[in-house]
């Protein structure tokens, strides 16, 4: 029985006499129409996009040895500088004292700024010795400064062997800030040969802005650069130099040494990159996928303007054809328009016993039955509307009661502007604080993050009660690198420390200090400890926490629900024999910690 149904739904045995005569017009001619259609533009769209893929592979090839070819040159003008008699004599130098009373400082000096102002792309050089003297060519770099830049991530990285490491950062330059792209040179000691000193020659951005602006990858494409740690080096958009590049377009990127993707969202890029392996730089470019199909794009809308063309021609040979034939057809559609006047008083005349006499007689049974129920279905639509009006009040009230973030930052903003224009720089870091804690918890949507996401937003929160407590809050974070990878569910390290303030810092008088570390416990396993020195707890409280541990319905609020929460969660994601462990709690203060499964990276060994 489905079979036969299904056989006569196919050949349209079902259907009226107009339906089978257009539908089969329309598969003779359509349908041949479509299927080369589809084969012509497949084939246009992969030849236009490859031919894209090779225009901007070797647009960025031409850039890369350029750009080597640039570096290079600046790699030679270390080694001139080093060389240079005045600076192998500074380099011997033992004190800050012999330094002074030797005079050469000025020699360095002058040795540095000549060579910065033989070319224009040069910021500035700074020849660092480590905890002797420092000096550069703008005569910008203080002591202070030359320890800020000793912390900088990339700066332990450069050992002595090899060639200069590029790196880009942001230095102070006149009163504002300034990316700059650094090319930093380790310096051994002549009679250790030991590193200890950093030449580092500072280069503006001209160079590349003026690359970037005379090649053209599309009409509103791109070039961008990546450094091996997945930064920005270049982009058009300055504010996004020295941060990340997308996680997983990069790590698409980072698998191979150059090739091309269509990145995924709602506006689709073509990446297009290549490595430079000299540099360790990844040069890309991006167009908007939509540029790219601009022509394919073109190429469908003729065919799908064919189609249509010859689907009104179709109809109107079969309009003409059946306008005869089918004139019984016709006089049912009159009646049927009655029908939708709702004058259902009216039947069609019987004329026949075949197919349009047969659909004649079900019409007039479908009349009658539809006049016994037409009542009944418009009492069922008036409430079927009443429900609906409900719903959409329903719907309305829900949507009026949220409150959109984009107010809040918008509200810290302007505090952080007045209080900028009334030099009250606490309170302007406050609300910066408070706008970065208030988008990484509204935001981020992830269920776990690295711990150095965790001690970035704790660090902001701790900076927030240190204008509270002043000189009785200290805190630190001994974090080495393998412990900042390490993974943890968001938001589970400042509820600790936020417990650490109110239980230890609010009901002592004298000074709490608060110290975030790391211990690997097994190859399976590490803890993130939580120490401070506040009053600590009880052993009522401490066992009373425990069973709260596992039994307490956070639902129903309470003390320390938020550390609860945090073992609850981290235990959802990890697995039952992770979460919160109190190691101690006494006069003395309190040590609490968060053991988490331990991931082994290659590239930490």
């Amino acid at each position: 029985m489905k079979n036969n149904r299904f056989l006569r739904s196919l050949l349209m045995l079902d259907r009226r006499l107009t339906e089978k005569m257009l539908v089969i017009f329309a598969v003779i001619v359509v349908v041949p129409m479509i299927t080369v259609g589809l084969i012509f533009y497949l084939y246009s769209s992969q030849v236009l996009e490859r031919e894209a893929r090779e225009y901007n592979w070797q647009i960025i090839e031409q850039v890369k040895t350029y750009i080597e070819d640039y570096l290079r040159d600046y790699e030679i003008t270390t080694l001139k500088i080093v060389n240079h008699s005045d600076t192998v004599k500074f380099l011997r130098m033992s004190s800050a004292e012999e330094i002074d009373e030797s005079g050469i400082r000025p020699l360095v000096t002058n040795v540095l700024r000549n060579e910065a102002f033989s070319q224009s792309d040069i910021a500035n050089i700074t020849l660092v010795l480590e905890d002797i003297a420092v000096v550069d060519s703008a005569g910008i770099v203080t002591p202070e400064l030359s320890l800020f830049l000793q912390r900088e991530y990339w700066y332990e990285t450069i050992t002595g062997r090899g060639g200069p490491r590029i790196v880009s950062r942001v230095i102070e330059w006149q009163g504002r800030e300034l990316p700059v792209i650094s090319v930093a040179k380790r310096i051994a000691n002549p009679y250790t040969l030991q590193p200890f000193g950093m030449l580092i020659i500072d280069l503006n951005y001209q160079r590349l802005t003026d690359i970037a602006r005379k090649i053209n990858p599309g009409t509103t494409g791109y070039l961008f650069i990546i450094d091996q740690d997945g930064r920005y080096v270049y982009h058009p958009i300055f504010e996004k130099i020295g941060t990340y590049y997308e996680p997983e377009l990069w790590n698409q990127m980072s698998d191979q040494t150059s090739g091309s993707f269509v990145s995924s969202g709602k506006s689709p890029d073509l990446i297009t990159f290549s490595e430079s392996e000299q540099i360790g730089w990844t040069l890309a470019t991006a167009i908007p996928y939509r540029e790219v199909t601009e022509e394919i794009n073109y190429i469908k809308k003729i065919i799908l303007s064919t189609i249509l063309i010859s689907l009104l021609v179709v109809f109107f040979i079969g309009y003409s054809f059946s306008a005869n034939l089918l004139k019984p057809i016709r006089t049912l559609q009159r009646y049927m328009g009655r029908v939708e006047e709702e004058n259902f008083s009216h039947r069609v005349p019987v004329e026949s016993k075949d197919e349009l006499g047969q659909l004649s007689e079900g019409f007039n049974k479908m009349m009658d039955k539809i006049s016994s129920l037409v009542e009944e279905v418009y009492m069922a639509q008036i409430r079927e509307s009443e429900l609906r009006l409900r719903q959409k009040e329903t719907e309305l009230k829900a949507l009026q009661s949220q409150m959109d973030p984009h107010f809040l930052y918008n509200s810290l903003e302007t505090i952080r502007g007045m209080a900028l224009e009334n030099d009250q720089d606490d309170i302007a870091s406050i609300s910066t604080s408070m706008a970065k804690l208030l988008r990484y918890n509204l935001r981020e949507q992830a269920q776990v993050v690295s711990i150095k996401q965790e001690m970035e937003m704790s660090q902001l929160y701790l900076r927030i009660q240190k204008f509270r407590f002043e000189d009785k809050l200290d805190y630190q974070f001994h974090i080495p690198e393998w412990g900042l990878r390490q993974h943890i569910t968001r938001f589970s390290l400042q509820p600790l420390i936020e417990n650490c303030i109110v239980h230890g810092a609010e009901p002592s008088a004298g000074r709490t200090a608060i110290e975030v570390t790391v211990e690997k416990e097994s190859d399976e396993a590490f803890i993130l400890w939580i120490k401070d020195t506040g009053v600590g707890m009880t052993k009522e409280t401490i066992e009373r926490l425990q069973d709260d541990f596992n039994q307490k319905d956070i639902s129903g609020g309470g003390s320390h629900i938020g550390m609860v929460n945090v073992h609850r969660r981290n235990q959802l994601i990890f697995g039952p024999s992770f979460g919160l462990v109190i190691k101690r709690s006494n006069e003395s203060g309190t040590v609490i910690g968060v053991r988490l499964p331990y991931m082994a990276y290659e590239e930490m060994e």
